[in-house]
């Protein structure tokens, strides 16, 4: 008996299933809508009119919405104050959908089923209220360029299989509670231009020395602020060498030894490791106007010692004013 109740949950489950797939695009946003029952701005429910269809099956003139030939290729619904349950099971039906931007409003629930949405390449649900953990089958959207789900409450362990996507150029992460060592996680990861893991609960040493090279040399924007990291910055290889990297944030750890000398990061502009442990002189390679254009730089509230040069001091007056005027 209990074998065939099973079989009969099965079954259900994969009728639920198909008959989600069969909606059309149209019918699925339909769904979509009854989760959302408050709308600040009074944009996007009244335009999300069930009267209001193309000759193509698209939805006509519904806000954030682009359709083409019956399929959604872009759902874009930033800055407008929507509250609910977003459910990713109204949308799985969704085959064609390229962007997928909530970004700055009251949206609540987990991901899930968010692997049937493989034409994904851009994927914001930033500064909302989103919770729990990310799916591991969020590695099947290959096709994803620029992930961002910060400012949200997420935890836990950032899934394997990170490698996965080839595309992925832009992750954000900040102000959430993911926890893990941090070396596990960026060994995985490919050409990105933009990372960041700030104010979360991330553990372990940076040693970039043990990652992958395409990600060394790729990097642009580097930010791993306000965690709990701990020893010497890249003590494996030293210094690793960058050849893209404009800003490193490594403020607000417990990071202690000598700061790293720099050497052969050219364009490096910003550079924060303010509130660590550091020790140690200052490296004369960060104020060699020869080899780096340094615009900026916080090393407060650490425990370095030495003296600076008349250039050295020019250096951290801009740093000062810059900080003072933002």
């Amino acid at each position: 008996m209990g074998i065939i109740t099973a079989l009969s949950l099965s079954l259900i489950i994969v009728l639920l299933v198909v008959n989600a797939l069969a909606k059309s695009d149209f019918e699925a946003l339909l769904e979509l809508k009854k989760s959302i029952p408050k709308d600040p701005s009074a944009q996007v429910l009244d335009s999300w009119d069930s009267n209001s269809l193309a000759s193509d099956g698209c939805p006509k003139n519904w806000f954030g919405v682009t359709c083409s030939d019956g399929h959604v290729t872009s759902i874009i619904l930033n800055d407008v104050g929507l509250l609910g349950n977003f459910s990713f099971t109204h949308i799985i039906g969704l085959k064609m959908v390229r962007n997928l931007s909530l970004s700055n409003n009251q949206f609540m629930g987990t991901i899930t089923n968010i692997a049937s949405l493989q034409s994904l390449e851009f994927l914001d649900l930033s500064r909302n209220m989103f919770h729990g953990f990310i799916p591991s089958n969020i590695v099947k959207l290959k096709n994803l360029v620029l992930l961002n789900l910060s400012s949200n409450s997420f935890q836990g362990t950032v899934p394997s299989g990170f490698s996965n996507l080839e595309k992925l150029k832009y992750l954000d992460l900040r102000g959430n509670g993911f926890n893990g060592d941090i070396m596990h996680f960026v060994s995985q990861l490919g050409s990105l231009v933009h990372f960041d893991l700030s104010s979360n609960k991330f553990s372990g040493s940076l040693d970039l020395g043990l990652g992958n090279s395409s990600f060394i040399s790729s990097i642009q924007y580097l930010n791993i602020s306000y965690n709990s990291l701990v020893g010497e910055l890249f003590a494996h290889d030293g210094m690793p060498y960058f050849d893209s990297l404009e800003v490193f944030d490594a403020s607000n750890n417990q990071l202690l030894g000598n700061i790293p000398s720099f050497n052969f990061v050219v364009s490096l502009r910003i550079l924060q490791l303010g509130s660590n442990q550091l020790s140690g002189s200052l490296p004369e390679a960060l104020f060699q106007e020869s080899s780096m254009m340094l615009s900026e730089l916080d090393l407060s509230l650490n425990q370095l010692e030495g003296t600076m040069n008349s250039g050295s001091l020019l250096v951290l007056i801009i740093a000062v004013i810059i900080s003072i005027i933002f």
